[in-house]
């Protein structure tokens, strides 16, 4: 069985003041995308947003960012599946 569908697939928009923002990578925090500390111990570190002023940054829906919280538009690139034995191709 697969995953769960994610109810948000593109990102979503989060409007932020100006200053420094220490955004939740390991989805434990109980303050949504902002770090509580609620990682350590996990290895996981937050991620910190710098903005000069206030702007709205868009958030992964989908989690498969490798910019993790920030979108990257992953949602939108095909699925590349290859056979196993095609790995030269």
């Amino acid at each position: 069985m697969g995953e769960p569908a994610s109810p948000f697939v593109g990102p979503i928009p989060l409007e932020l003041p100006a200053g420094v923002h220490q955004l939740c990578r390991c989805g434990r925090s109980r303050h949504g995308w902002f770090c509580d500390g609620a990682h350590l111990g996990t290895g996981w570190v937050s991620r910190e947003l710098r903005l000069e002023q206030a702007s709205t940054v868009m958030i992964c829906g989908c989690a498969h960012s490798h910019h993790y919280p920030l979108c990257d538009g992953c949602h939108a690139k095909p699925a590349v599946s290859r056979t196993w034995w095609k790995w030269w191709a």
